[in-house]
Parts: structure tokens; sequence; C-alpha cells
């Protein structure tokens, strides 16, 4: 696939992962909400896709029937659309992508693009980074302003 603009993928991954968390914990009520070690395999639906989830480690991943891939893990219950460059690479992966564009360079489509990317995304204002708490301590980012925002000024705080 040809070059995309990063922001509006981050965006729409954040989104995205957000309601399949948000959804996923409220069919699954796990008491675990650190390592849903007493969550089952199964499906749900949002958004009119079909998505098969799994727990790994500390986080679940979810695939839906395309191939499209969303694998929330470290601190995924307290912060839903927390991002890292792992999570982006591997749904900008599984959507076929090889280069993405933010600001005016191109990001190879890579773990370590990604985590790049992440770093000037916090330069430019976009990103904010935090430290989720619990055993598995990780960095993760949050979205704090939109495409549309870096045009007019606006600050926005979450989704």
């Amino acid at each position: 696939m040809k070059a995309s603009d990063a922001v509006q993928f981050l965006t729409q991954f954040a989104s995205l992962q957000g309601r399949l968390v948000r959804q996923y914990l409220d069919v699954c009520n796990p008491r675990d909400r650190e390592g849903f070690r007493d969550a089952p395999m199964g499906t749900l639906s949002t958004d009119g896709r079909t998505w098969k989830y799994q727990r790994h480690g500390a986080g679940v991943a979810f695939v839906d029937l395309s191939g499209i891939r969303v694998n929330a893990h470290v601190g995924m219950a307290e912060h839903p659309e927390g991002v890292d460059g792992g999570r982006l690479f591997e749904y900008l992966d599984s959507l076929g992508l090889s280069v993405v564009i933010f600001g005016d360079r191109e990001y190879d489509v890579t773990k370590s693009e990604m985590d790049r990317m992440m770093e000037d995304m916090v330069q430019g204002g976009l990103l904010r980074a935090t430290m989720t708490s619990g055993r598995f301590s990780h960095r993760i980012f949050e979205l704090v302003r939109s495409s549309s925002d870096l045009n007019s000024g606006d600050n926005v705080s979450g989704f």
C-alpha cells in the first residue's frame, strides 16, 4: 500500500482499541484487570465486525475475520486508548501498510520506526507519554491533539 497519514491511522487505531477494550471488559468482567488470567477466549462484535479475542501475557489480542489485529496489552483497562509503537506496528502491518507519514517525514512500518514516530508525535504535541501502574509498568502514549486540532490550536483531552 502507498504511504498514508499516520495521524489518521493512529486516531483510528486508538478509537477502535478503546471500543474493543471497553466492550471486552463489559462482556468478560474479569476480576484480574492487570493480567486477565480469569478471562476466556471468545468473540465480540463492534461496528458491524466480528472480532476473536484471546488473552496473552498482560493483555488481549483482537483479530477480525479479515486479519486486522488490535493487540491491547499492559495497562489496557487503565488506558483503553493507550498506544505504543508495538501496538501501532501490529495494527498497521495487519492493514498491509509499509510506510506512514507524520509531518514531513516517512516512517517505515517497523517496530523501531513506530517507536521513533511516537517520540516525534510527543515532540509535536499530538501525544503525551504516561506510565501504567501495577506490576507490569509500561510507557504508553495518549492522544491529546487530533490532526484538525493541530491546525486550529485547540487542545483536546482524550477522545
